[in-house]
This record gives C-alpha cells, structure tokens and sequence, in this order.
C-alpha cells in the first residue's frame, strides 16, 4: 500500500529542491566573469586569390564568458573575427570596389588557444561595411593573322569588338603578365588565315588567354574559363590602289550670251585618277569634266588666263578620286560668231 502524501510535503519537497537549485547556481556564478574585449581583430577569412577587400574597420569590441581560473588567459589578441560571408564574393565590383555590409554574429569569433568553457556573447559592432571587387588588369586584344590576301588585294586593318578585356587572377600573377613597350598587357586571338581573300569579313575566333587567369564577364561578374572566351574580329580587306593619268580631257566652258563661243588654248588637259585599280584601269574619261573654277564675266574679245578643274561624274564610286590637272591654268577667250554661223562646243580627243 502507498502511502499518502499530503500537501505540506508537497511544499516542503518543492522548497528544497529551489533551495538547492538557487545555491547551486550562486556557486556557479561565483566561479564565472563576464568581459567586453575590446580591440578584438576581424579577419577576411577564406578569401580568394582573384577578391581584393578592404574592411571598413579593423577591430571590434567582444563580449566573453569565461570560468575565473582563466581570467589572465583572455586577451583581446587570444580571439579573431572570422569574415566567411559568401555573399561576400558574390556582390563584388568590377571596375570599382562595391560596398557590401556584412553580419558579425558570437559564432563568427574563434579563439583556437582557450577552452571549450569561453562563451562568446555578444560582438559589437554588430555589422561592418567591407569594400570588395575583382583583382584585375585590362588587356589590349590583337588579331593575328595568318598568311596574304588574293594577289592585287591587302589588309587595312583588323577591328577587335571590344578592343579590351578584363583580366582577374592573383595579384603576382597579374603583376608578372607580359607587357609591351607601352606597359599594355596585350593578348593574341587564334591565327585568322587570309589566304585568297578578297572581300573583308568577321569572324569569332579564340582568344589566348594565360594561365592561372581568366577573362571577365563584366555584365554577369563572372570569371569565364578559356575554352568561352573568344573575340568578335573585323578584317577589313580592301583592293591595292594606283593612279592613272588620262590625257586629251575636252576643256569645257559654256556661255550664255547668244553668238558668243568661248575658245581655250590648250583645248584640253591630261587628268590624274586614283583609287582601287580594277576601277581606275576600267573608267570611262568621259565621266571626267573639265570646267574653269571662275568664269570671267562673258565679253566679247576678252583673253586671260583662268584656273580649271576637274570633277567626276555623280555615278563614279567615291573610292576614286583626282589627284592631279595638267595643266590647271589655261588662256580663255571669247569670240563672236556671224549670225549664220552654226558653233560647235569646243572638245579635244581622248587618248
């Protein structure tokens, strides 16, 4: 048979035991002390070798707990804050450094050197601003290209789209890269063959990138393996150039005044064309003109000298231009015709 236990017992049992608990924990706290560390260190923790940050502070204040018998073994140098936000890296800048504001939490300090029994509370700040952005150099991207284009053809020029790119790795191997005389890092695309080419074109093709860096998406803040970066490159191909000169051009002067002829001496010119050689070896003189610069006023009997010029017809292609007139001063004179004179204009050969 249990006996019964009756409500005073109740009391009495429950008494002690908050008795007991309230000694016990008085005991226990006479054995712990509590510290505000200050000058606490932080540390960037397992950041990469192509990351540059800077922290907006260097130290925090720490709240431990620790049991007394350790009193003279806390110092603010025995603990570290520990920055391993991967968010971190995630938000970094290109270009310029990008403002990230981190957490700092009691779990983010380690203090390797003590106990178990050191409890960290609290840390103070408890948020810090860290500017971060990729380590990089910009590089200078150069066509190569391989071989000639087709005979009577030449290069003018390679166009790379966008001329530069972002390079990101670690600081020595950034620093080491080779440079030009410029102080350029420059870095060459896969060979682009020329061989019988006539018209210009573009092309992607690969860019050499060295090792242990990478190329940087600037858009994404992405680093992009080797085998994805490639150049857009324009080859401009254009025919090889020469002059031709063109004799026997008709001088040209027309006149307003009813009966009156105008008569120059020579009667034509020599002209000197330039431009693609298929073009200028196939053009018609006739689309060459030859006029004076300032007619004189119209009057008859007059005899002077003037400056002529020579333009092309609207139909020619503008890649071909004139160099030169032989000559370019002649004498003009105007003369009256009888009234059953039929004129005819004035005109040379062509040869």
């Amino acid at each position: 048979m249990f006996k019964r236990v009756s409500s005073t017992d109740v009391v009495l049992v429950i008494s002690s035991l908050l008795i007991a608990y309230f000694i016990w924990l008085i005991a226990r706290t006479g054995n712990v002390d509590e510290q505000v560390l200050d000058d606490v260190p932080i540390a960037l923790d397992l950041l990469p070798p192509y990351i540059e940050a800077e922290l907006g502070r260097k130290t925090v204040s720490v709240e431990v707990r620790y049991p007394r018998s350790m009193r003279r073994d806390i110092q603010s140098t025995a603990f570290k804050v520990a920055v391993n936000d991967p968010n971190l890296f995630s938000q970094a800048g290109v270009r310029e450094a990008k403002s990230v504001t981190v957490p700092l939490l009691a779990d983010d300090v380690e203090h390797p050197s003590l106990p178990q029994g050191v409890q960290v509370q609290k840390v103070e700040p408890g948020r810090i601003t860290v500017m971060v952005k990729f380590r990089t150099v910009p590089a200078r991207v150069v066509a190569t290209v391989l071989s000639s284009p087709a005979a009577g053809y030449r290069l003018e020029k390679t166009i790379v789209n966008p001329p530069e790119r972002l390079l990101t790795g670690s600081k020595d191997r950034l620093d080491n890269l080779p440079r030009n005389e410029f102080g350029e890092v420059v870095l060459q695309t896969g060979p682009i063959p020329l061989t019988k080419q006539r018209d210009s074109f573009s092309t992607s093709v690969a860019i050499l990138v060295p090792d242990q860096v990478n190329v940087m998406d600037e858009a994404n803040r992405q680093r992009l393996s080797h085998e994805v970066s490639f150049a857009v490159v324009q080859v401009i191909i254009k025919e090889e150039e020469t002059s031709r000169p063109i004799e026997g051009i008709p001088i040209q002067v027309a006149t307003v005044t009813r009966k009156l002829v105008a008569q120059t001496e020579p009667t034509s010119a020599t002209v000197v064309i330039y431009g693609p050689r298929s073009r200028v070896e196939s053009l018609d003189p006739r689309v060459i003109l030859l006029r004076p610069k300032n007619p004189p006023e119209e009057k008859p009997g007059f005899v002077g000298k003037i400056a002529i010029e020579a333009r092309l017809d609207e139909a020619v292609s503008p890649d071909v231009s004139i160099l030169s007139v032989r000559p370019d001063v002649v004498v003009l004179r105007y003369e009256t015709l009888p009234s059953d004179t039929v004129t005819t204009p004035t005109a040379g050969l062509v040869k």
